[in-house]
Order: structure tokens, then C-alpha cells, then sequence
């Protein structure tokens, strides 16, 4: 599984914006079993509460340890990079060697570039990122009770958040973000298939202002350029 396979599920970041270990197994979110309720005074509640800590991050930048394990708790692939994102819809999230791979995003265009392969996949924004995690750090905060039923779980001073969307077009049959304090640390996915995906942020910096050339990108001379419409 490449990192873009991955990303295109996340990202995922989410930043959301890659790959695998077995840290990210459904017992780390208890909540992830349970049935999520028809909106109740509670679920809104939660849907506040999130809102309130995603609409003061502009930005975030961070390193990422992404696993994906299967349904039966197998390794299947592990990554880590960096990851910056900022509202409106700009992403860049670059993975490290042995699977280096970079994806951009200008909130308008969408970038897969894979040096192995010496190829760029160009997509337009709406078509991939707008339907993964990452519209969670840049997208609209006011459409998550529209898009999600969300409930929380408490453990001191971090907080899990479990977003299950409304949508029949989702990539994820379930999300988890996982705060400390207001600085998010963490998110997990689980997917139609069973598995399941979590990514650890550190070193995470929010709303550092991020260079405008970090979410643009130029193909490098010479490689193989695919237009997916």
C-alpha cells in the first residue's frame, strides 16, 4: 500500500492529510464500538465542544507517525513525515524514505507527487480531500453537525472525540481525534474493510504562520504528468 493509497482514504493528514504499525488497533478508541445515537443534547454538546477547539487553529504543522494494521490486527505498513495544513484547503504532508512521497494542495489544485515512480498525479482539491479527515482541519468547522455524529470521551486533560459521518459517500466508516488540552495529538480511522489507521502527531505547532511556497508545487523536469479529472 503507497502512501497516496493511504492518503486518499486521510488525507491524511488531517493532515489528514501514509503508512503502518500496530499501535493504532480499535482497543486504543473504546468509543469506536460503540453505536453512535441520533443526535441528542449530549452528541450536540460534543459537536460544540469540537468546534469551539478547531475553529482557533488557522494552521498546523507537525511530525506524523502513521500505522495502518488489518481487521485481524496485522501490521501492514508504517510511515512518518511531516504534515502542515491551513484553512482555507492548503495541505502539504511528505513522507520519509523508504516511502518518500510528497502531496500538495493550493485549496484548488491537488498534487501526488511520487519520486520512485518519477510521477505526478494532478487532481482537482474538491475531488479527494474535501470527503477525507482533513476537512477537519481545513474545512468549514460550522458544517461538522451537518457531516458527523460526534461523541467524546475524557481521560484528564485529553479528550477523544469520535466522529462517525452522516454521508453514504464517506471513505471512513469512523474518525477519533484525540486532543491534549487544545493541541491536537492524534487521529484514527477505520475503514469498511476493517482496517484501521492511526496517526500520532509531534512536535506540533499551531497557527505558526506557514510559507505560501510549502502549498504550491512545480513538477521537477522530466516526469510523467497525469491529469485525473
Amino acid at each position: 500500500m503507497r502512501v497516496s493509497a493511504v492518503l486518499a482514504l486521510l488525507l491524511s493528514t488531517l493532515a489528514m492529510v501514509a503508512h503502518a504499525g500496530g499501535a493504532g488497533s480499535a482497543a486504543a478508541y473504546p468509543l469506536a464500538d460503540a453505536e453512535v445515537a441520533q443526535t441528542t443534547s449530549a452528541d450536540r454538546a460534543s459537536v460544540a465542544e469540537l468546534g469551539a477547539r478547531l475553529e482557533p487553529l488557522v494552521s498546523l504543522a507537525a511530525r506524523f507517525n502513521q500505522a495502518v494494521t488489518s481487521a485481524d490486527g496485522y501490521i501492514l505498513q508504517e510511515v512518518t513525515g511531516t504534515l502542515a495544513v491551513a484553512r482555507p484547503g492548503k495541505v502539504r504532508w511528505e513522507s520519509d524514505a523508504p516511502y518518500e512521497q510528497l502531496v500538495v494542495s493550493d485549496a484548488t489544485t491537488l498534487w501526488l507527487y511520487d519520486p520512485d515512480l518519477e510521477q505526478v498525479t494532478v487532481r482537482p482539491f474538491s475531488s479527494d480531500i474535501s470527503r477525507t479527515p482533513a476537512v477537519l482541519f481545513i474545512g468549514e468547522v460550522r458544517d461538522l453537525e451537518r457531516d458527523y455524529r460526534v461523541s467524546a470521551e475524557r481521560n484528564g486533560d485529553r479528550v477523544q472525540y469520535l466522529l462517525e459521518p452522516r454521508g453514504d459517500d464517506a471513505l471512513y466508516e469512523r474518525i477519533a481525534i484525540e486532543f491534549d488540552g487544545d493541541t491536537p495529538v492524534a487521529m484514527a480511522l477505520w475503514d469498511s474493510l476493517g482496517q484501521t489507521t492511526r496517526i500520532d502527531f509531534s512536535e506540533v505547532r499551531v497557527n505558526a504562520e506557514l510559507d505560501p511556497e510549502e502549498c504550491s508545487f512545480t513538477p521537477p523536469p522530466g516526469v510523467d504528468i497525469l491529469v485525473d479529472d
